[in-house]
């Protein structure tokens, strides 16, 4: 398969987008559904201001309230402008002004608690701008990140040419789109290409050496003739990172890692991954397997492993005595070919037992006729979460299945 017809017929039948693009909406859902600080929280303000009158009203004149007035300006820091929490000082001080003269009941106390009203109102509206500065800065950066981690992990396509894909991502850390887990799916001249791994840590700390991987396999795919080519040139990359770490950056700035987490050590650079060939047809795949996950088969309902030769992981590659051996595997109409990382085997429940994998498949494709990749990997996804409530480790699953004849 050429590559323009690959990357034609990619968009043509580009579908519904998985991977680091669905995380990325499922962060921004899940912020609408949880916001920080709740919308009720905006209505506390004003309630102090009428619970101030109503008790000013009600009780002797020598019970005081006009800390009540105090708080609602703390409180409108976190929700208002600071015309708003201005707004809300300034009513205060207008309302403990009228009922202390109606009650004719001024005196050193009013006048004093008109004045800390007032510093507060003053402080408080000073603070709301530079919180306004610090969210607008927050928000400028999480969009750069946000841009950043999904040019790494570009959302897959629900099919390439012959080839129907679907898959799931998720990170470690709640905050992040992408943590130690890869993946990356490229149609080239020699067949459509697919990298799943996992690199040394998870999380942000991790992200460097992901994006190194990825960088370098996608340039490698659309070069090198073999996948033992292509890995080579991965191993030459982390070796290059493993030899020459990153330095304290020029002018006292930050460093590179995540504040809290020391970067790894240099001689720990390194990833499992499979590396994956498909024919022009996908009807056959060429599986390269350093250090990861062995592959699962779904066929007629079962679940099967498929044979590949593991050998040391990408990094590791000056310490090879030989080559490692890469493997045919043939894939029959309606197969499912499933690579993960070792964040869904290791996911455990609240007594502490594995994620059985390839028990779950099988009991759930035992009950499902024709299920497809998208099926596939959304029960996994739900499964995983049920399993493991508290996920404590990247995961990452990617589905592959060769279109059925009359649908290419």
């Amino acid at each position: 398969m050429m590559l323009s017809e690959a990357s034609d017929r990619g968009r043509a039948k580009r579908g519904d987008s998985v991977g680091a693009g669905r995380a990325a909406a499922e962060h921004r859902q899940r912020d609408e559904r949880h916001p920080w600080p709740p919308r009720w929280l905006r209505w506390v303000p004003p309630a102090l201001v009428v619970a101030t009158m109503v008790l000013d009203q009600v009780t002797p004149p020598r019970y005081f309230f006009g800390a009540l007035l105090t708080a609602s300006v703390v409180l409108a820091l976190f929700t208002y402008p600071p015309l708003g929490v201005l707004a809300v000082g300034a009513a205060g001080c207008v309302l403990l002004a009228v009922t202390e003269t109606l009650e004719d009941y001024v005196g050193p106390m009013t006048i004093a608690a008109l004045t800390v009203l007032a510093t507060v109102t003053v402080l408080s509206t000073s603070l709301c701008v530079v919180r306004q500065r610090i969210e607008s800065r927050f928000r400028r950066v999480q969009a750069v990140a946000e841009a950043v981690q999904l040019a790494l992990l570009r959302p897959l396509p629900a099919r390439i040419g012959p080839l129907r894909l679907a898959g799931f991502y998720r990170a470690a850390d709640d905050e992040a789109l992408i943590g130690g887990d890869l993946y990356s799916v490229r149609p080239t001249p020699f067949g459509i290409r697919v990298i799943v791994g996992d690199v040394k840590g998870k999380g942000i700390s991790a992200t460097q050496t992901v994006a190194t991987v990825i960088s370098s396999f996608q340039e490698a795919a659309l070069l090198q003739p073999s996948l033992d080519q292509v890995a080579e040139r991965i191993d030459v990359a982390l070796q290059l990172d493993r030899d020459n770490p990153p330095a304290e950056p020029m002018g006292g700035g930050r460093p590179a890692y995540a504040p809290g987490k020391a970067p790894a050590p240099a001689d720990e650079v390194f990833a499992t991954a499979v590396l994956l060939e498909f024919s022009a047809d996908a009807r056959t795949v060429r599986i390269l397997d350093r250090g990861h996950q062995p592959l699962l088969t779904v066929r007629h309902g079962t679940a099967s492993v498929v044979e590949m030769d593991h050998s040391l992981p990408l990094g590791m590659g000056d310490l090879l005595t030989a080559p490692p051996r890469t493997v045919t595997h043939p894939l029959d109409p309606g197969d499912i070919l499933l690579a993960y990382s070792d964040g869904v085997t290791e996911a455990r429940d609240s007594a502490g037992t594995f994620y059985p994998l390839r028990e779950r498949l099988q009991a759930h494709c035992a009950h499902t006729h024709g299920v497809s990749p998208t099926e596939l990997v959304t029960f996994l996804e739900q499964d995983v979460a049920r399993w493991a409530p508290a996920l404590t480790d990247d995961l990452v699953a990617i589905a592959l299945q060769p279109a059925p004849s009359d649908d290419e």
